[in-house]
């Protein structure tokens, strides 16, 4: 089974991800690991300041999943 961190890896060699945004979707995959256990006020605001990014880096990525799905299929 792949693991979030090897699909990312996949995801830059395949162009789906530029190098900055792979390394920006590395940290939001710590950040997701982080808010399973952390009790950090401190730490759970800077993981919420980042939510945004986040989502906008995953809207961009499903996109691009969804248009390489669509044109194997064109």
């Amino acid at each position: 089974m792949a693991s979030p961190k090897s699909a990312i890896r996949s995801s830059r060699e395949t162009s789906l991800l530029t190098t900055v945004e792979a390394a920006q979707a590395l940290v939001m995959t710590d950040d997701r690991n982080l808010t399973s256990h952390t009790y950090d006020r401190e730490l759970a605001l800077e993981i919420y300041r980042r939510l945004h990014g986040h989502a906008d880096l995953m809207t961009m990525w499903l996109e691009r999943i969804s248009e390489g799905v669509s044109r194997s299929f064109s």
